[in-house]
């Protein structure tokens, strides 16, 4: 495991303290869990819009093909 040394707004980290303690866990457990949950989200947001675009280029394609067998 490696060791960060990051800088906080005072109310972030009040926030932070605070979460912890309702959650029983450690300021560095936590924020390696939201940092996680940030990447996860992260990747899945640019999976759909890979997703999206391919969908969308196939339609293109689709719609070529149609013309194709309506002539």
């Amino acid at each position: 495991m490696t060791h960060l040394s990051i800088t906080f707004p005072e109310d972030l980290k009040i926030a932070l303290d605070k979460e912890a303690r309702r959650e029983h866990t450690k300021r560095s457990t936590l924020i390696q869990t939201a940092v996680r949950i940030y990447l996860g989200m992260k990747k899945r947001k640019e999976l759909r819009e890979a997703m999206k675009q391919g969908y969308l280029e196939m339609a293109k394609t689709d719609k070529e093909m149609n013309k194709e067998w309506e002539t």
